[in-house]
């Protein structure tokens, strides 16, 4: 019990502490583009500008032109809710990579287990809640293959890491053995995947390129 409460306070601390810079940076990225410059610059060299080819997610997310007068009570609290995505989805990205590294480097050291035991336990709390959040935000997204892959493959690292939760809370002797560094490698390279599809809705398909 007092793991799950050390857990909780330590997810509490962590999403107080980032909210504030990510909504910031959220409305920085928002900053229109002045009208002049728009009109006689190349889309290319208008700065902020998203690429011709972004996902259909980056349009979704300038909530400053969108008019929610109409919505119900209820729906602008799931909107809200779905809003936060970009925040809580940090937490998963950080902890599964984490407990990697740290099965690795302890492979041969008992003290090692608990911290991985923690890092995969609150990834796997967390994860299925960053999915939700993700579903909520696209509910008004138009389809699209990016958009697609992108919430069924987050869906399934959400039901992945609290599987791999619910494993290591029954079996913590499994942390430092072969099919945990197994799991949590395919996690990960699974998370890495799903941030380029979620860059890729936002910044376009060649956003990673040289």
């Amino acid at each position: 019990m007092r793991m799950f409460q050390w857990i909780g306070a330590m997810l509490a601390f962590a999403l107080l502490a980032l909210s504030s810079p990510a909504i910031g940076h959220k409305k920085h990225h928002k900053q229109p583009v002045p009208t002049e410059q728009a009109a006689t610059a190349p889309a290319s060299q208008v700065p902020g500008a998203a690429p011709a080819n972004h996902g259909r997610m980056g349009e979704m997310m300038s909530d400053e032109a969108e008019d929610r007068s109409d919505m119900s009570t209820f729906a602008r609290l799931l909107d809200w809710i779905g809003r936060t995505h970009p925040i809580i989805v940090h937490f998963p990205i950080a902890f599964f990579p984490a407990a990697l590294l740290t099965a690795i480097v302890g492979r041969r050291r008992p003290a090692f287990a608990a911290p991985v035991q923690f890092l995969v336990v609150a990834g796997g709390i967390i994860a299925p809640v960053a999915a939700v959040f993700g579903w909520l935000d696209a509910m008004n997204a138009e389809p699209g293959d990016l958009l697609t892959v992108h919430r069924w493959l987050g869906t399934g690292i959400g039901l992945g890491g609290l599987a791999l939760a619910i494993w290591v809370a029954r079996k913590p002797e499994t942390v430092r053995g072969p099919a945990m560094l197994t799991a949590l490698s395919v996690l990960t390279v699974a998370i890495v995947v799903q941030g380029w599809f979620g860059g890729a809705m936002v910044h376009g398909v060649d956003h990673m390129n040289w």
